[in-house]
């Protein structure tokens, strides 16, 4: 029995139909292409942004002042953060004009972000006007983590304009301390910055003692922890537990418990009843932190006050007993003092004087 045929029919052709589907593609493609147009115009300009600071940047190469570096300058600092890992890419160039005038930009810009980079300037270029302009940047930073730093260049730089920069760096940097803990700056008598975590910190004002170790944005106090003024305050490159101070008219103390209490470590030194012994600078050598040096000194006179340098004093005990380095090379004051291999350096006045240390 035949199954009664099939027919297919032939759809018919609607033409309303199919615009609607072709302005429907057309519109999908041009929404399409307008979301990729606003993606790449989203895109382009940190890269316009990126090529402008590059520019800028590259306006530093040219030695002296002109009309167009100092138009590129202006246009850096108002860049500000944005500006700064270009200007830190420049302190490693082979051009050394664009790392100097990278590291003044730098200084202008005085954003934290740049400590590392500028502390490797100081440390390693070998260009005096490079390292100079590290130094100077370092002190604007409103930051306590390049004091060390900023010490070794004071001491060890070949440099003498690098030490002097280094040193008014230092004195900024104090000014600002005074400032963060609301401590008078004729009162700040001695600080000292951990090598070992720099956001350890440690003020002598008065008898007293203050410590921040949060890089400076909490304090706290040690009311009078201290028996007399401090002129010099030292912390332990190994154990930020470990202080040692130099206290006017009573030679040498020490604490192990962070600053809360001290104890005189006396003996061997020539401190006496009604003699005014200063302690102008200690150093903890960062290889035997048991050795600790000193420069020592007299006051002398009651109206017309003297000062007399008596000498540098080592203790290989961690301040236990103390016998005399070597006589003083200066009639003025050892203001710093600091070990770098077998060399110890002091600071006199405006002189760096090196012994060999064995």
């Amino acid at each position: 029995m035949l199954k009664n045929p099939t027919y297919y029919t032939q759809p018919t052709f609607n033409p309303s139909r199919h615009r609607v589907v072709l302005w429907t593609t057309l519109l999908l493609s041009v929404i399409i292409l307008g979301v990729m147009v606003a993606l790449t115009a989203s895109a382009n300009p940190p890269a316009a942004a990126d090529m402008r600071i590059q520019s800028l940047v590259s306006e530093l190469q040219e030695d002296r002042l002109t009309a167009s570096r100092h138009a590129a300058q202006q246009d850096l600092e108002e860049l500000g953060e944005d500006a700064v890992p270009a200007l830190m890419v420049a302190l490693r160039s082979d051009n050394a004009v664009l790392r100097r005038n990278a590291a003044d930009m730098l200084s202008f810009i005085a954003s934290p972000r740049s400590i590392s980079s500028l502390q490797y300037s100081l440390g390693n270029d070998p260009v005096p006007s490079v390292r100079r302009n590290a130094a100077f940047a370092l002190g604007e930073i409103d930051s306590f983590a390049a004091v060390g730093d900023l010490q070794k260049a004071s001491l060890f730089d070949g440099s003498n304009l690098v030490r002097q920069t280094a040193q008014d760096s230092i004195a900024r940097i104090r000014t600002r301390l005074a400032l963060t803990t609301g401590i008078p700056e004729t009162e700040l008598n001695a600080f000292t910055v951990s090598p070992q975590s720099p956001s350890n910190i440690y003020v002598a004002t008065r008898r007293d003692i203050v410590l921040t170790q949060d890089g400076g944005k909490t304090w706290r106090t040690f009311p009078n922890a201290l028996p007399s003024v401090s002129n010099t305050l030292t912390i332990s490159p190994t154990n930020p537990q470990v202080l040692y101070a130099g206290i006017d008219s009573s030679g040498m103390y020490k604490s192990v418990d962070g600053g809360r209490t001290w104890n005189a470590m006396n003996n061997g030194l020539n401190v006496a009843p009604g003699a005014r012994f200063v302690v102008t600078a200690i150093t903890v050598d960062p290889t035997e932190p048991q050795r600790v040096i000193i420069a020592t000194g007299m006051m002398v006179g009651t109206s017309n006050v003297e000062f007399y340098s008596t000498g540098i004093m080592i203790s290989n005990n961690g301040g236990e007993d103390w016998v005399k380095l070597r006589e003083s090379p200066s009639r003025d004051a050892l203001t710093q003092l600091a070990l770098r291999g077998n060399q110890l350096y002091a600071l006199a006045g405006d002189r760096v004087v090196k012994y060999q240390f064995n």
